[in-house]
């Protein structure tokens, strides 16, 4: 039997509608304001938290004798008495926004075309068995929850490119010890990587340009700069060696339109807004990524950092839908994780193997599919309760 499932989400409530305090959370370099940062203290066995708008203003509706602000982006603080702005420091060198002019340099897209043509061998060929470490933190009004697992990591060689995964530590930390194991960032880091998605498409959907300041380790490294033509919140910037035709870093920033647009069924969101009045309010996506190049000119992911804000509402949730996302870590709003890979030390090879389906937010989904949801769910994991 095939049912219509929505990925675990998040509910937004009035949080930003009570009365309290307020204060902007900006950048200490750019002055910007920065969104969906994470404000939140444990006072008396109590969480409490709050998310910065878009505009950067958080609204602190709770006591707090030490308040931690948090943004996967920058520097994690700690205040004491709330101020009329908080600044964060930027942990990445940020990027100016994005300027492409109508007289592209003719090479960007003969080169970018090369990588598409060479990907399969630069990049998915390779059979290696890599060490990893895994951590995600989600953050709820009243709940915070994080992740940490380590392991081994390989990509099966059944021609469907499925990774695959043996756990050596699975540790969660959270108030209580109702939460389970949540892999969902990972598989999301993982198969929604750049280079994976990058192709013809995409490179003829965006507009490109070159960032004369950039200085890279050799003169064969530029910076590329591109923004979507059909839509305003899809942008970022690549790092690219020219000589060897391989991209070293990439970092992308989407927003609600954008990620409706790729990552959910036009399909499937219209019937689930007929049948239950679903409607995605906010999906803004934070994406970047470095790769490591071998001696022999191929390459894989050695670190990813990616942060998601998912809101909506939902006027009819099932019985069977909550229990759903219950099990799987479901309920959270804003979400981040990192991952770090690298070659893996030697040892005695795991036991167990667990294959890692892609993530997904909104399809039809079968029984066995989400049994195999539940099932990563429940990976063994010791615990630690929250104490700030």
């Amino acid at each position: 039997m095939m049912l219509l499932w929505m990925a675990w989400t998040a509910v937004l409530t009035t949080w930003g509608q009570t009365a309290g305090r307020t204060t902007v959370v900006a950048d200490a370099v750019t002055r910007a304001p920065v969104a969906h940062a994470s404000l939140y203290a444990k006072e008396q066995g109590r969480f409490r938290s709050a998310i910065s708008g878009t505009d950067g203003v958080a609204r602190v509706a709770f006591e707090f004798r030490r308040l931690t602000v948090s943004h996967l982006n920058y520097e994690t603080t700690i205040v004491r008495r709330l101020s009329d702005t908080i600044w964060l420091q930027p942990r990445y060198r940020s990027t100016a926004e994005v300027v492409v002019t109508n007289k592209e340099p003719e090479w960007i897209r003969r080169k970018l075309r090369q990588v598409v043509r060479t990907k399969e061998e630069r990049y998915f060929s390779r059979q290696d068995t890599l060490g990893f470490s895994y951590r995600t933190q989600s953050i709820g009004t009243n709940s915070l929850y994080r992740y940490h697992l380590t392991g081994l990591m390989a990509m099966r060689s059944d021609g469907q490119k499925r990774y695959a995964i043996a756990a050596d530590t699975s540790h969660i930390t959270s108030a209580d010890t109702t939460r389970l194991t949540d892999t969902q960032n990972l598989r999301r880091m993982l198969y929604e990587d750049f280079i994976m998605e990058l192709d013809n498409g995409f490179i003829a959907s965006h507009k490109w340009g070159e960032n004369p300041d950039f200085q890279g380790q050799t003169k064969a490294e530029v910076e590329l700069l591109f923004r979507s033509k059909n839509r305003t919140d899809d942008r970022g910037r690549i790092v690219i060696d020219t000589a060897r035709c391989v991209i070293l870093e990439a970092t992308r920033q989407t927003g609600t339109r954008t990620n409706r647009h790729e990552r959910m069924s036009a399909v499937l969101y219209s019937m689930a807004q007929l049948m239950s009045g679903y409607k995605v309010t906010q999906w803004t996506r934070d994406y970047r990524v470095m790769y490591a190049l071998r001696p022999d000119g191929t390459l894989y992911p050695t670190r990813v950092t990616y942060k998601m804000y998912f809101a909506n509402t939902d006027g009819e949730v099932t019985k069977d839908q909550q229990e759903f996302s219950e099990q799987t870590g479901g309920g959270f709003p804003n979400m981040e994780a990192t991952l770090d890979l690298r070659p893996p030390t030697t040892g005695a090879s795991p036991l167990t193997w667990e294959v890692l389906p892609p993530a997904w937010y909104l399809r039809l989904s079968s029984d066995a599919e989400r049994e195999h949801d539940v099932h990563l769910s429940g990976l063994p994991a010791t615990f630690e309760i929250y104490d700030e």
